[in-house]
């Protein structure tokens, strides 16, 4: 039997329990002022994105929603998202969703720092150095990606789903809240 447990890459801390999502606002402020939110359209329509939209805006964070995300996360998703988020200039990312949104923000929490195809990152350590902080805000109990530092995508030019693997893809609370990356996840 082994005494010992250790973690290598866990998030430093979850928020979760009713009424979290209210939090939101406050947590996004300490890492800037504008923020995209990458969901899909069904969340993007649903009244709870109200009440994020809401405790953003108290707070004086501005966000863009971009509701293409589809399962499986085609890449033409992740550039779709990346034309929409360039001109606005986010601070930061929030996935909202299931698996495919909260990868779609890892990864386009990475495109918008660092230059180059998304093959270019595909395997371990190959993400140069810190990409946009991302709150994971996930709606679904199964894929536990708020919490590591993976990004799964679907590659059509492969026909297979590929992986992106970094420290640097674990989801950030600002520096003032918590002193080094983190995962923030909210009871919805």
């Amino acid at each position: 039997m082994i005494d010992d447990f250790a973690v290598m890459r866990a998030p430093r801390a979850i928020l979760f329990g009713n009424g979290q999502r209210r939090g939101l606002g406050r947590v996004a402020r300490r890492i800037g002022s504008r923020a995209i939110i990458c969901t899909d359209a069904r969340f993007a329509a649903d009244g709870e994105m109200a009440v994020l939209r809401a405790a953003l805006n108290e707070q004086g964070v501005t966000a863009l929603v971009f509701d293409g995300t589809e399962a499986e996360l085609p890449l033409t998703n992740i550039f779709a998202c990346l034309e929409a988020a360039r001109p606005f200039a986010p601070d930061m990312v929030i996935g909202v969703g299931g698996g495919s949104c909260l990868d779609m923000a890892k990864v386009v929490s990475l495109m918008l720092v660092h230059d180059g195809p998304p093959d270019s990152f595909y395997g371990e350590n190959r993400v140069p150095g810190p990409v946009l902080p991302v709150i994971a805000i996930p709606t679904t109990a199964g894929t536990g990606c708020e919490v590591t530092p993976v990004a799964v995508v679907g590659d059509c030019a492969r026909a297979l789903k590929v992986g992106i693997s970094s420290p640097y893809l674990i989801s950030a609370a600002p520096a003032p809240l918590l002193p080094t990356q983190s995962s923030i996840r909210w009871g919805l």
